[in-house]
């Protein structure tokens, strides 16, 4: 039974997720801007050294769930920086392949070295069975939301029909 005791309790669990979350990626950003790097370019850095040699726009974008039109101006912001290179692809003409230059590779060494720190420095206070409990209830979580479908949800609030909703 869902009581209001109960509702302010999610209400203030959810929020406690979200607030740390945001706090999160504002203080990793903040980190990444000490290398001029945004987060989706050290992302796509990372990428393209996990694919080592096979880096396609196709296949980055596959690498970190998001679509193609998203890295686009991404990779092209770090070519004019000099941080990678494309090519075309050996073994599909019409797509390109993309390489960290040097200076790519000494920088991602560099942010990748400082982020390591950052996450040891951020769960420092946290111990072992701590660490293993936190992980085990945000994939319980992730796990979960991925059953929710928000717009029937928001077709169950009263006076509002589920098209009305999925136009909104």
């Amino acid at each position: 039974m869902n009581t209001p005791k109960r509702r302010k309790l999610q209400a203030a669990s959810w929020f406690a997720v979200v607030r740390t979350y945001q706090e999160c990626t504002r203080r990793y950003a903040q980190l990444l801007r000490s290398f001029d790097l945004t987060i989706p370019q050290f992302d796509v850095m990372n990428a393209i050294h996990q694919l080592a040699g096979q880096a396609t726009p196709k296949d980055i974008a596959e690498e970190l769930v998001v679509t193609r039109g998203n890295i686009t101006g991404v990779l092209h912001r770090l070519q004019q920086r000099s941080l990678i290179t494309t090519r075309h692809n050996e073994l599909d003409g019409r797509s390109i392949v993309c390489h960290l230059t040097r200076p790519g590779q000494a920088l991602l060494e560099q942010a990748r070295s400082a982020a390591a720190l950052f996450i040891e420095t951020q769960l420092a206070p946290f111990d072992d069975a701590e660490l293993r409990d936190t992980e085990k209830q945000m994939n319980r979580m992730r796990s979960h939301l991925q059953t929710i479908d928000p717009d029937m949800i928001a077709g169950q609030v009263p006076g509002r029909t589920r098209r009305a909703a999925a136009e909104a």
